[in-house]
């Protein structure tokens, strides 16, 4: 059963908010592809979390600083965070392998995973909005080529990323939509934190000195240059954490999930203009068709 909300929708404010959000989203995915090549992916959790919570814990006492009353809701916020973190290192763990456009199509089975999940959870999807979904799902096939020889197994974690993210998202509409979104993006920036300091132990004891995969690899000596990167990484998602919060608890989470496909437009600019990465032609054929089923998704 939904939990009741004691405020009206707002799709108009929802969609500009997860429009601005996935804009940003796709620079600091851009940023983490860059990094992963002088650090380690839990040097970033520790990192970026110590710079973000200080500033999620003063916007949230700002706005009122309450936690919530009944303790199933912390429940819920754990889970919608353990959810998340699952999402982002699935994610950025395919960055290095991958180009960001192909990885940012393949999390883009989230809309179709929302819809599925959406629909358990009560709320109304018609026919036409499932078969745009359906035919977002054989954009994302036609890119991703599951068989072929440029065919990476690196190439399925965006894929467990979108469930990740599609579950905690529809968690955000049916359970936390009264919470606060600045206490949303503290209970996900501890788990980045905690997370962190886990897997820098975890390969410290385990894996040795000599590795140098983004997962696998010790914590890394910084220039200058690469914590500047970092502070703005971690800049750029708590603007993007409490937006997307709100965005869905603003409107329902099938439309705010089909204009979260304009991730796409925005992270091949960036992958271009950042890596020269070119999409080839099956590549664009799969975007044009998930922009498509986006547009079908959204048309009244």
């Amino acid at each position: 059963m939904k939990a009741p909300s004691t405020f009206e929708d707002n799709p108009r404010r929802g969609i500009l908010l997860i429009v601005g959000a996935v804009f940003l989203l796709a620079l600091a995915d851009a940023l983490v592809k860059y990094l992963s090549d002088s650090l380690s992916l839990w040097q970033l959790l520790v990192i970026a979390p110590s710079i973000s919570l200080p500033i999620l814990l003063i916007g949230w006492r700002r706005q009122n600083g309450n936690l919530p009353r009944r303790l199933d809701s912390c429940g819920w916020i754990a889970l919608r965070s353990l959810l998340l973190l699952a999402m982002w290192i699935a994610f950025y763990a395919a960055l290095p392998w991958i180009p960001l456009s192909i990885a940012a199509v393949g999390i883009y089975t989230t809309p179709l995973f929302i819809a599925m999940l959406a629909a358990l959870t009560g709320e109304p999807l018609t026919g036409r909005r499932w078969a745009a979904l359906w035919l977002g799902f054989a954009g994302v096939l036609t890119v991703l080529r599951p068989g072929g020889a440029l065919f990476s197994p690196a190439m399925l974690l965006p894929l467990l990323a979108a469930l990740c993210y599609a579950g905690a998202m529809v968690v955000t509409r049916t359970r936390c939509r009264d919470v606060s979104p600045w206490l949303l993006a503290l209970g996900l920036n501890v788990a980045f934190l905690l997370a962190g300091v886990v897997g820098s132990v975890i390969v410290t004891v385990l894996v040795s000195e000599t590795s140098s995969g983004f997962l696998t690899r010790g914590w890394q000596r910084l220039d200058t240059v690469p914590c500047l990167l970092i502070l703005l990484y971690a800049l750029l998602m708590v603007s993007v954490n409490t937006a997307v919060a709100r965005a869905y608890q603003l409107a329902p989470s099938s439309l705010v999930g089909a204009f979260d496909y304009a991730y796409l437009l925005f992270a091949t600019g960036w992958g271009f203009w950042l890596f020269g990465e070119v999409p080839d032609g099956p590549t664009l054929v799969g975007m044009a068709i998930v922009l498509t089923a986006g547009w079908l998704t959204i048309r009244r």
